[in-house]
């Protein structure tokens, strides 16, 4: 999944281990997280035309997500199922404060899983944020122990999955390391001063069973989609 998908990502990582792993996907609005993660599932069922993906968006409707995506030469993949938590929440409208989203999250995964089978490979949730207002869950404690089994199902379900998470752009916040603790990877997406300017960057904070690279490299936009062009200018000596 990391090497020969993004046109770059070879740059990064020295190693292939992905299966079943829980992979944080952060950045603050504008980073291109959603069109990241999309593009990296769609490259890696490119390479493997056996399998199947599921993409869960809460917060941005399904029409929306594949508009922006072809704003920017990224075509919708017919293996990637676009699960809209819109529509679901406009069904569940009469009732939608005593469902548990996080648990319709679940039993989706399952029901995937039982239809599709071996072939269920790939999962995204987009965005974490979107997903923690739509369930009650009323201190860290159960935050916590909720996510640790969700994670622990998406594992059991043989599935390699990304979990986008917003960040806020103030820089006195102070992120909560749960999530990224319990996660077996962090990719963390942003946008830094360079000596060419601003510049969005992809900088791999950890992965679990990989060698990496940890600096930060720019991330363009070129006819095929995204594309990885190297570090960043000033950031060639970290």
């Amino acid at each position: 999944m990391f090497q020969n998908t993004i046109k770059g990502m070879d740059k990064i990582f020295r190693t292939n281990n992905y299966e079943k792993m829980i992979i944080m996907v952060s950045g603050y609005t504008g980073t291109l997280k959603s069109t990241f993660s999309y593009s990296l599932m769609s490259k890696y069922l490119d390479n493997n035309p056996d399998q199947i993906g599921l993409y869960a968006t809460i917060e941005e409707s399904k029409e929306s997500l594949l508009r922006n995506l072809r704003s920017i030469g990224i075509e919708p993949n017919d293996r990637i199922f676009i699960a809209d938590y819109n529509r679901t929440r406009e069904m569940y409208r009469d009732e939608s404060e005593n469902t548990d989203f996080l648990e319709l999250t679940e039993k989706l995964i399952m029901s995937t899983k039982e239809e599709r089978g071996e072939s269920f490979k790939l999962f995204a949730l987009d965005s974490l944020n979107a997903l923690y207002t739509l369930t009650k869950m009323d201190n860290d404690y159960l935050i916590r122990k909720r996510v640790y089994y969700f994670y622990k199902l998406l594992r059991d379900a043989g599935l390699t999955s990304m979990i986008l998470k917003e960040l806020p752009r103030e820089n006195n916040y102070i992120a909560k390391e749960d999530e990224n603790f319990l996660a077996d990877g962090v990719i963390e997406l942003g946008i830094r001063r360079t000596l060419e300017g601003k510049k969005r960057y992809v900088e791999v904070v950890k992965m679990r069973q990989n060698q990496h690279s940890m600096k930060q490299y720019i991330i363009d936009i070129d006819k095929d989609g995204l594309a990885i062009i190297g570090p960043s200018v000033d950031d060639m000596g970290l």
